[in-house]
């Protein structure tokens, strides 16, 4: 059921708003270099990769139309993919991973001259290593280019959207969140047997489900990055304890989107959980908010003025996350929690971040880290994904 993947060997994010390492050595930052094993005149330049995987659980053919899109947009280089129909034998739609960072030579870094050398090979050296320079820059793009088309092609011949759009003629796919959670459990333990703790934080569980009823078993999505798509929203108060439940079967984050999510808000969702290169900043609920309230505090500046700099760096996104402490019902606790990552997202639009790059999630009364109505359960964490300068 899983693709096959080489022991130890790392995975590297896609070029969907993160992090490209290219380290030179010999004194170019930026760059990895190593020596070619064919010619040891050159030099290659490829990216590091860190192991990433998506596992996909589908109840049936809905989400045909942006499936595929999906995995098209945040697929990285040997990311493994696993797409999954929720029936009675936990159908498998796709399982594959994806091709690895290419590889690109360029010459050795030029020798400096010698001691007591003319000021015409002072002269001709740096206009060799400027020269190098320029065709490590171009190889570095190439890198980067090739890789991102050898994954995209790639991503569009798994077929996704054709084969989830046949889902119709398949078994009855499951009708609760418990089963869909569960296959996507089964699946990621395997991943884990195959990978040994390669996956780290990067692990996100997508679910498209018809319903968000039932309790999760404690432990089941330990780890995972779990984000849950429904076409329709029950009520607030079912989408604050279906939040809390799969938090505490382990979830790293649980996001759940209903109807009005866009495209875009889900790719980032997605990207944001595979991502290396993640800052989660935890702000102060009592210097931002009252008890019960959704209004930020005069003083609450002094602690989101400091978070706006990562935001407005060129690539960067953020998911706004507000929790709320357990007081009140689940329904009145989710809204809360949501109005008040609002209310950050507003502050931040406000000083020039753009609303597109900002996701917005209540959590209710979950995660608690502190006892009853404690001020600080009525925390925002924003979790900011940044792109490195190639």
């Amino acid at each position: 059921m899983m693709g096959s993947r080489r022991a130890g060997e790392p995975a590297w994010p896609s070029a969907f708003g993160l992090v490209l390492l290219l380290c030179l050595a010999l004194g170019v930052s930026g760059c990895t270099l190593t020596v070619s094993k064919q010619a040891a005149s050159n030099l290659s330049i490829t990216q590091p990769t860190a192991a990433s995987a998506l596992v996909v659980v589908v109840s049936g053919p809905a989400a045909a139309s942006s499936l595929g899109q999906l995995v098209a947009t945040t697929a990285r280089p040997d990311e493994d993919i696993e797409v999954l129909q929720a029936d009675a034998t936990a159908t498998v739609l796709a399982a594959a991973v994806a091709p690895g960072p290419a590889t690109v030579a360029v010459p050795n870094r030029p020798s400096a001259p010698g001691g007591g050398s003319t000021s015409f090979q002072s002269a001709e050296y740096h206009r060799s290593l400027a020269k190098w320079r320029s065709e490590v820059s171009k190889a570095k793009n190439a890198v980067v280019a090739r890789t991102d088309a050898a994954v995209g092609a790639w991503a569009s011949g798994l077929g996704i959207t054709a084969k989830v759009s046949r889902l119709s003629a398949l078994s009855q796919p499951a009708d609760s969140l418990i089963d869909e959670c569960a296959v996507a459990a089964s699946t990621v333990t395997g991943l884990g047997q195959a990978a040994g703790a390669g996956f780290a934080n990067r692990r996100v569980v997508l679910i498209y489900a018809s319903s968000l009823a039932g309790t999760l078993p404690t432990g089941e999505l330990t780890g995972d990055d779990v984000i849950v798509v429904t076409s329709a929203l029950p009520s607030a108060q079912a989408v604050g304890e279906a939040q809390a439940s799969l938090l505490a079967a382990g979830a790293e984050r649980a996001s759940i989107l209903g109807p009005e999510s866009t495209a875009i808000q889900l790719s980032r969702l997605v990207t944001l959980g595979l991502s290396q290169k993640v800052e989660a900043e935890t702000l102060s609920g009592a210097a931002l908010f009252a008890n019960d309230s959704a209004r930020l505090l005069p003083g609450a500046a002094r602690v989101l003025l400091p978070v706006i700099a990562p935001l407005l760096k060129v690539g960067a996104s953020a998911v706004i996350n507000g929790y709320a402490s357990a007081t009140g019902t689940s329904q009145r606790n989710y809204l809360l929690s949501y109005a008040r990552a609002a209310s950050v997202a507003a502050f931040f639009e406000a000083r020039g971040v753009p609303a597109s790059c900002l996701s917005v999630v209540g959590h209710g009364a979950s995660d608690l880290v502190a006892s009853g109505p404690s001020a600080a359960n009525r925390r925002v964490v924003v979790v900011i994904a940044e792109q490195a300068d190639p």
